[in-house]
């Protein structure tokens, strides 16, 4: 089977500090790819100049503005435009592992997946003080089978997924740009509206920043609820996922607290962070 082509696209709002990183560990793998597009959502700090200073030495990345506030605005945007047909997805702030172009391509030329429209993989922090824990964790969840494996999920990570160029055709229509919802989680229920298969891969690894670790409760009340309106919108919302989604409300006070004292800037627990707390990190939903 041929090697199908592989087009990244990144949504970005006010990413100045992470777009860089993000296109480093991306362009180490540039030959493998077709083409990357940034999407810029409006932003206003230096992402675009960011972005720029690497047009010249790199003509397969492509720099778009999106007008209209939303990351499924920017998502759509650079799947529409995208030539490609396999649609790679990550946040600004990933920083994808070196095999990551790699375990895509060589997934989708497989034999027998013609049901598959979507896959997923699996992240660590980069600057969260349990990376190794988290890290250890995640591999026994895939030694266990509990992640990755190439099992069959009902979700997307915005922050690391690709999907069929044709599975977006399919679907575009029926995805909203609700502003208030997870665009990556209506995606897939889109998807798997269709009995089209979503799966799980061990080896499609990123790194990310725990900006949801670093949100205060109060603040991550609006992800949660952004959680339920997606799956009232797709009239599935059920008294266990409803129950799923009040234990990680509770889970978070817990990762907010253990994450309060610790400054990623300096690489270290202080004092000054434990009493003056960490500086809220923009979520998806707020772009």
């Amino acid at each position: 089977m041929p090697v199908p082509t592989l087009s990244v696209v990144i949504p970005a709002y006010n990413e100045e500090h992470y777009i860089g990183p993000c296109l480093d560990a991306l362009l180490t793998q540039e030959d493998d790819l077709h083409e990357i597009i940034v999407v810029d959502n409006n932003s206003t700090d230096a992402t675009a100049e960011v972005v720029r200073r690497y047009l010249a030495d790199h003509p397969k990345l492509t720099y778009l503005n999106e007008e209209r506030q939303g990351v499924a605005f920017a998502r759509n945007l650079g799947f529409d435009t995208a030539t490609g047909e396999i649609l790679g997805r990550i946040d600004a702030d990933s920083r994808v592992y070196p095999n990551w172009t790699s375990t895509v391509l060589e997934f989708f030329q497989r034999d027998g997946i013609e049901s598959v429209g979507g896959i997923s993989g699996l992240n660590n922090s980069y600057d969260s003080p349990y990376r190794k824990l988290k890290g250890w964790f995640v591999d026994r969840q895939v030694r266990l089978g509990a992640m990755g494996g190439d099992r069959e999920i009902r979700n997307l990570h915005g922050a690391n997924m690709a999907i069929r160029k044709s599975t977006w055709i399919e679907v575009r229509d029926a995805t909203s740009t609700d502003r208030e919802i997870h665009e990556d989680l209506d995606l897939a229920l889109c998807i798997r509206a269709k009995d089209i298969l979503i799966l799980q891969l061990s080896d499609m690894r990123v790194d990310i920043s725990p900006r949801r670790a670093y949100t205060p409760p109060r603040e991550f009340t609006s992800y949660i609820d952004s959680g339920t309106k997606t799956f009232e919108l797709h009239g599935m919302m059920t008294p266990l996922i409803e129950k799923a989604l009040r234990q990680h409300r509770k889970y978070h006070v817990f990762v907010y607290l253990t994450h309060r004292p610790y400054d990623p800037d300096l690489g270290r627990f202080s004092l000054r962070r434990l009493f003056k707390g960490p500086k809220s990190r923009k979520l998806p939903i707020s772009s």
